[in-house]
């Protein structure tokens, strides 16, 4: 609102004031005739007293009720009208701060709930991201266990089928070496002992060697304690 605005409110109310302060007195000079003219007049049709307590009821509390918020609201005899509008402006510039402050504090308090909630969505966001890295983290993890017990279990079946192997081997060779052994024994031969011959002729005889490791092949073979033979015994030749 201009200070125009305000000016022309400030001067209809001035106006109203002096019209209703006319109006009294115009009241107050037809209540005073009509109480000089009552002793020579008839008493009045008791319909036409509800408009005359209307108007007294205007004139004597309406008006003065008026005046008065008018004296307590805008009236000041120390003030002129400039300085009057200029409060009146200087209040409702202050209302439109308050309430631009108000609206301020809103937006702020708005921004503010914005901030926390883009704050919450975010942290939730990370939060879901952090779960689903643990997620994954321990999926690879487990993985990688089950591969571990995996090749754990392949080389364990590897190394028995080695030792199987290993053992089936060694049987085999026992086997062949009791078959060669056998064998052996059924080619042994038998020597018997003539006259002038001794062990160690002997073993030269069928070895082509008179080694000590001969003859002791050849004493194992009889139970013979030394190398001492006599004519006619029979000797085992390995």
């Amino acid at each position: 609102m201009s200070k125009e605005d305000y000016r022309d409110k400030i001067e209809e109310h001035r106006q109203s004031f002096e019209e209703e302060q006319q109006e009294q007195q115009n009241l107050s000079r037809v209540s005073r005739m009509n109480k000089n003219g009552s002793n020579n007049k008839k008493p009045k049709n008791t319909k036409r007293k509800s408009p005359l307590m209307t108007i007294l009821f205007v004139t004597f509390i309406l008006i003065p009720l008026t005046i008065l918020i008018y004296f307590v609201q805008f009236y000041d005899p120390g003030k002129t009208i400039e300085e009057a509008e200029k409060d009146t402006l200087d209040s409702v510039v202050e209302i439109d701060k308050t309430g631009s402050k108000a609206e301020a504090s809103t937006s702020s308090d708005k921004d503010k709930d914005d901030k926390a909630n883009d704050q919450a969505k975010e942290q939730a966001q990370k939060d879901a991201e952090k779960l689903a890295e643990q997620q994954k983290a321990a999926e690879e993890a487990k993985k990688a266990e089950e591969a571990k017990k995996a090749e754990e279990a392949k080389l364990a079946q590897q190394q028995a089928e080695a030792a199987k192997k290993a053992e089936e081997a060694k049987k085999a060779e026992q086997a062949r070496k009791a078959e060669q052994e056998k064998q052996n024994a059924a080619k042994a031969k038998t020597h018997t002992v003539k006259a002038n011959e001794n062990l160690y002729r002997i073993a030269l005889n069928y070895y082509g060697d008179g080694s000590e490791a001969t003859l002791a092949k050849i004493r194992a073979a009889n139970g013979m304690p030394n190398d001492t033979v006599f004519v006619g015994q029979v000797i085992k030749l390995p």
